[in-house]
Order: C-alpha cells, then sequence, then structure tokens
C-alpha cells in the first residue's frame, strides 16, 4: 500500500557548527550577556548557556559576535525551544532560536558569519 504522506526535509536550511568564539547576545534586558553559538544556519540557530530558563516573552532580538566584535546588531527572532541538558548544580541548558524576516544587508551579514565563523556542515536530521 503507497502512503499518501508527503514527507519533507525537517530543515529549511543547512545548518553548521560554530567555531569557538562565536557568540550570541540574547537581548533579554540590562542583564543580558553572549552565550556560545552550538550551531546556526540563514534561518536560525542553537545556543547554550547556564543558568535559569530564559523567558521567551523577553527575548525579541539577538546580536552576533565573534570574541568581542559586533559582526551582526538586532536580528529579529522568534524563540523556538529552551530545554535543559545536564542536571548539575548550576543548570546548563539549550535554546533555539528561528530568524524572523531581516533587510537584505543584515542578510549579507548573517551570510558571512556563517562563511567565516563555522566549520563543516551539520548532518541533515
Amino acid at each position: 500500500m503507497e502512503s499518501r504522506i508527503q514527507y519533507s526535509p525537517v530543515r529549511q536550511y543547512q545548518r553548521f557548527k560554530a567555531m569557538d568564539r562565536a557568540l550570541v547576545l540574547v537581548d533579554h534586558g540590562p542583564e543580558s550577556l553572549p552565550y556560545h553559538i552550538v550551531d546556526i544556519s540563514e534561518g536560525g540557530l542553537s545556543f547554550r548557556y547556564l543558568g535559569q530558563k530564559l523567558k521567551r516573552s523577553d527575548v525579541k532580538k539577538v546580536s552576533l559576535y565573534h570574541d568581542y566584535e559586533l559582526i551582526v546588531d538586532d536580528i529579529p527572532i522568534k524563540s523556538i525551544s529552551d530545554y535543559r541538558l545536564r542536571d548539575n548544580l548550576i543548570p546548563v541548558r539549550r535554546g533555539s532560536v528561528r530568524f524572523a524576516e531581516m533587510e537584505d544587508e543584515k542578510l549579507s551579514k548573517l551570510e558571512k558569519f556563517i562563511r567565516s565563523f563555522t566549520e563543516a556542515p551539520l548532518p541533515v536530521s
């Protein structure tokens, strides 16, 4: 019997593993800190951080850095997920965001960030 369900790839964009010192500043007020990017694509990124869960409604924009150099500022985002990775005294969490529509200039800077500060593509899942 032939299935009528249409399968599509889980992700629209190829993900890339971020290099060390590739950081995302999650803008959620005066206590904002940069976090380590785990992987990134033209569609979004995931990052890891320590501490309590970020309040999704507070997170509207992110900025991308390499070391302390700002590469792309104020990318509009939508929070996708946030979960605990390890059960330590200080919780390690992983957050994922999707990029919202952005101007061509920001998209061009994002593409440059991906080319410059990522390693090999991750396997398609």
